[in-house]
């Protein structure tokens, strides 16, 4: 059966951690479902805990980690509990947990882990790589924790902007002194010059060349204009990167575009009853 996942900021149990003490068909029940929520979800590895399940029960597609699937296709970890640990790692992970987001972690690089299989019967497996990285995150769920209580400070405090503003996009939480948007009000400046120009050259040139003197008026304008649009929605974009700034940027941005207008409206009129 096909089981909803827990995603942020539902809290999956408040139980955590609880050993298979019973091997039976309420054990077997929540691997198949594990299988069944991992295939339709098109996902690598779950814990019973992302299915609201406090069993300590991993279940992990064989393939998507170079596995021999002699028996079978799926790694199924009852009781895991990691004996070693080598070596650390930072790999960008990502969850079901928390759809659609990141953050820079900070893993075992090998492990060697000790868990008992559906029939009761104590195995162990040493893992390295993305499988390290996916066994040690699960278990983490079984804990009641989640990837987030891995990360160094900068890089929780960017994952908790990501978290706050729905977006995988932020890279930085500083306000950066430049930004892209600034390329676009030299586009627009450059324009306003331009434009500046063609009203004042038309004092000077011939009667016959108004009309052509007209037309490049207009294009500028509607340069001007599309500009001004697409400044007005990239700055907000651009902005939801900076968490510290969002809140001065976006008045300074509306303040932006206001001034934008007002020049293009000031252009238009001259350019309207001069040319």
């Amino acid at each position: 059966m096909v089981r909803e996942i827990v995603t942020y900021p539902t809290t999956p149990s408040l139980e955590f951690g609880a050993n298979v003490r019973f091997f039976n068909e309420e054990l077997f029940s929540i691997i198949e479902d594990l299988k069944d929520t991992l295939e339709e979800n098109k996902l690598n590895a779950l814990s019973a805990f992302q299915v609201g399940s406090s069993l300590s029960v991993v279940v992990i597609k064989k393939d998507a980690f170079g596995l021999d699937d002699d028996q079978g296709e799926y790694l199924e970890l009852v009781n895991p509990r990691v004996l070693k640990r080598e070596g650390t790692v930072t790999p960008i992970e990502t969850t079901a947990y928390f759809p659609g987001m990141s953050a820079k972690t900070t893993r075992y690089e090998k492990i060697k882990l000790m868990y008992e299989d559906r029939d009761g019967n104590q195995q162990f497996l040493e893992a390295d790589g993305d499988l390290s990285t996916t066994i040690q995150r699960k278990i983490d769920y079984m804990f009641g924790s989640n990837f987030r209580v891995r990360l160094e400070e900068d890089e929780r405090k960017l994952f908790d902007s990501k978290l706050e503003f729905g977006t995988d996009a932020i890279t930085q939480n500083d306000c950066p002194t430049v930004f892209k948007r600034d390329r676009i009000l030299q586009a627009f400046k450059l324009l306003f010059i331009v434009g500046i120009f063609g009203v004042i050259s038309s004092f000077f040139i011939a009667d016959e060349a108004i009309t052509t003197l007209q037309m490049v008026e207009n294009y500028i304008l509607l340069s001007m204009a599309v500009i001004t649009v697409v400044y007005f929605f990239y700055a907000q974009y651009e902005g939801k990167q900076y968490k510290h700034c969002t809140s001065c940027q976006i008045g300074n941005i509306i303040g932006t575009s206001i001034f934008l207008m007002i020049k293009l409206v000031a252009l238009s009129i001259a350019s309207y009853f001069i040319i």
